[in-house]
């Protein structure tokens, strides 16, 4: 039995390496300028937009809303110079197309253009008035060209340099307690959402003197009739009139002389017109509508009444009116009569 070798040969064939790929290296735009989300005060109408990169030519894409329109195409450098009226949020973008058309595109970057509130209108009270309603709101105005909202801090004070009343308002509107008859120096400073302020001037007004709300009188009081040791309590239909100053008071039982028996004859209500100083609510005079009817002319003779002294307190609702009573044949000389109070009911 021969044996058969065979002598297979491998021939070894080591593949050549390959050749070294060509890198394009695309031109990534970055590091805007202004930074995203930057605030830029509204300073004239000029402004300037800066990225990094290296390319030829750049295409700029600028406006007012996330899809801002091509505002240059092939620009050479890496900033761009415009120009704009008003404020607002800038949206801006850039790209390039390099030799071997491979396109680099920034991403969506923005910032934002912010101008001040208007300097804030004082509306009320009017520059240096007077006799203001210590009651009344102090009201201003004041605008944002971009409509961000405003908060407002109100300097109000009795000195020239008036210090914080109220911070952060968010209505331009304010209701202070104030004293009457007093000077006070206000101010207001606008804030918008980025911090941008304005600030009125200083303005002063004066409030009114102290007018108490007479309509508490309006209506029925309460008679006391001190006068002759007469108990009696009658009702006394109260009428004001704050235009004239004066104070009408029916009255039904006229200071306790019928039932005290100085009189005999009485026929209705006989009012009295009271006038008091508006300032300090002092009674000044008084004026007595009686007729004979009130007094039999056979027991007295006419008689009149005058204010001796007397006082208006508003705020308790009492009339205390001291009369003087005249002219009375019987009597002789004048007869100043006890303090009378009358209170509302």
């Amino acid at each position: 039995m021969s044996i058969m070798t065979m002598l297979i040969t491998v021939q070894s064939c080591k593949k050549d390496d390959a050749a070294t790929p060509t890198v394009f290296v695309a031109a990534v735009p970055e590091n805007p300028t202004p930074a995203v989300d930057a605030v830029v005060a509204l300073a004239g109408t000029t402004y300037t937009i800066k990225w990094a990169g290296t390319a030829s030519a750049w295409d700029i894409y600028l406006g007012t809303t996330s899809k801002p329109s091509l505002v240059k195409a092939g620009a050479i450098g890496n900033s761009y110079t415009f120009t704009t009226a008003v404020g607002g949020e800038f949206f801006w973008y850039v790209k390039t197309v390099d030799a071997n058309k491979v396109t680099s595109k920034s991403t969506l970057w923005n910032f934002y253009i912010n101008s001040a509130p208007t300097v804030p209108s004082l509306t009320a009270p009017a520059a240096s008035a007077t006799a203001v309603s210590v009651k009344g709101a102090i009201t201003w105005s004041a605008t944002d060209a971009e409509g961000d909202a405003l908060t407002y801090d109100l300097y109000l004070g009795k000195t020239a340099t008036p210090g914080i009343a109220a911070a952060g308002l968010t209505a331009a509107t304010y209701t202070p307690a104030l004293d009457n008859n007093t000077t006070y120096y206000w101010k207001v400073v606008a804030t918008d959402v980025h911090g941008a302020k304005s600030e009125s001037a200083v303005r002063s007004f004066t409030t009114d003197i102290f007018r108490p709300d007479f309509s508490v009188f309006n209506g029925v009081a309460s008679e006391l009739c001190p006068t002759f040791s007469a108990t009696a309590k009658k009702d006394v239909y109260v009428q004001i009139n704050t235009t004239t100053s004066t104070i009408t008071l029916y009255l039904p039982l006229a200071d306790g002389m019928v039932s005290a028996g100085w009189g005999t004859k009485y026929f209705g209500a006989h009012p009295i017109t009271i006038t008091y100083n508006p300032t300090t609510f002092a009674v000044t005079s008084t004026k007595q509508l009686w007729t004979d009817s009130f007094i039999d002319p056979e027991e007295m003779g006419p008689m009149s009444l005058k204010a001796y002294s007397g006082t208006i307190d508003a705020t308790n609702k009492k009339i205390s009116i001291r009369w003087t009573v005249s002219g009375n044949a019987y009597w002789g000389p004048d007869y100043t009569m006890s303090t009378t109070t009358y209170t509302m009911k």
